[in-house]
């Protein structure tokens, strides 16, 4: 009885430290897990703030007497709007003037600014540029305007100061004629250390319940148990197996037409009920016939290999991602408007032109990108993203195009 004891009380010790690593990796995991996601939405931001701006405003923002205070004004209000829908802190421009200052030339403000009109206005000086902003005006080197170029950011170290903590991106361009200037995006991260310990204790205390209440179970029946679960296990493994054949292409791994068309219908039945809209994306790849008949049907499965290993690696978890059929793919963009989608759409067709692998047959891809709207059924929705897919293709392919 005592070595029995001294056996169960050897296992909760080892199991309780086995919990104690686990919480902390799973500490260290999750805050890793939600500064991607907080950087993510920093890039997706920035790269939305020239959207934003007149096109030429930056070749224009060269003197304190350069832009009107009519266009100041749209500028934050523009900027204001996509900060609250982004949900981020702070956004804003900034150059290095001929005297070497550096001076904002667009800014979001806060509602109380805007009323109180205390808001930041064009040309206003910058004393506190961090380092990472200062030091990005030094990459003239970096060419920022070539087509097709995705933006290279840099990311300040999660600072904390009295209006909270916060995690930046600072993203310079480089504008047609020549002109550098610097996005800027503040978020505030204050939360993510009080998420992530509740997360600790809750799974802390969670396994410690679990593990105290199957410890009677586990002793008394610890035979019949380990018997019950080698049959589960291959029950379920049979089940697993049958079930993803069902629902997945055998040559891609992603998910078959079935199940593009049942997350379709779960997708807009959702959306009809006052749920968030959904972009969706059609893709083909662009002569794709050409490199079968060239090189083989071998080296053609291949290439549609490789696509869905980049389909896969630059999607989100909550994407659905499937073969349409033939050369043809379909993703479910959710909770996300046109812009991000356009990005999103825009960042894998360039995946595809700067994969090494895929550029040994001159692969390209045409998409064609859509949002859901109340007004249009599931079956027109589908057919709109499929006539801006060809009219991609009409256009000289390569290319997005987004529904009329």
């Amino acid at each position: 009885m005592k070595n029995e004891t001294l056996k169960m009380v050897g296992a909760v010790g080892f199991t309780l430290t086995i919990l104690t690593l686990y919480s902390i990796w799973n500490y260290f995991y999750e805050k890793n897990r939600l500064i991607a996601q907080i950087d993510k939405q920093l890039y997706s931001a920035a790269v939305a703030v020239p959207f934003v701006l007149e096109d030429d405003f930056h070749d224009r923002a060269l003197l304190a007497t350069s832009i009107s205070t009519q266009e100041d004004m749209q500028n934050i209000r523009n900027l204001t709007k996509l900060n609250n829908q982004l949900g981020t802190k702070f956004l804003y421009t900034v150059i290095r003037d001929q005297n070497g200052t550096f001076q904002l030339t667009s800014s979001s403000a806060l509602a109380s600014e805007i009323k109180e009109h205390t808001e930041v206005h064009y040309f206003t000086a910058y004393p506190d540029a961090s380092a990472t902003l200062k030091n990005s005006f030094e990459h003239l080197s970096t060419d920022y305007i070539t087509p097709n170029k995705i933006y290279k950011p840099f990311y300040v170290p999660i600072y904390s100061d009295r209006w909270g903590t916060y995690r930046s991106i600072v993203l310079p361009i480089q504008t047609a004629k020549g002109h550098l200037y610097v996005i800027g995006v503040d978020m505030d991260i204050s939360y993510v250390n009080a998420v992530l310990k509740q997360n600790t204790m809750q799974t802390l205390f969670s396994f410690l319940l679990f593990f105290i209440s199957i410890i009677p179970i586990v002793i008394a029946y610890k035979n019949m148990l380990q018997r019950k679960q080698e049959e589960y296990q291959k029950v379920h493994e049979l089940y697993i197996d049958s079930s993803k054949r069902s629902i997945t292409d055998p040559l891609t791994g992603l998910y078959n037409r079935y199940k593009l068309d049942q997350e379709l219908y779960i997708q807009y039945e959702n959306f009809k009920r006052g749920g968030n809209t959904f972009v969706l994306l059609m893709l083909d790849l662009d002569h794709f016939k050409s490199i079968n008949d060239q090189h083989g049907h071998q080296v053609g499965d291949e290439v549609l290999q490789l696509f869905s290993t980049i389909l896969k690696n630059s999607s989100r978890v909550t994407d659905t991602i499937g073969r349409w059929g033939g050369e043809e793919f379909l993703i479910i963009y959710p909770n996300a408007d046109l812009t991000q989608g356009f990005t999103f759409a825009e960042k894998l067709r360039l995946a595809v032109q700067e994969d090494k692998k895929l550029q040994k047959y001159n692969l390209t891809i045409s998409i064609g990108i859509g949002i859901s709207k109340e007004d249009v059924s599931l079956e027109a929705f589908i057919v709109d993203i499929d006539k801006a897919l060809y009219k991609a293709k009409e256009a000289g392919r390569n290319q997005t195009v987004q529904v009329d």
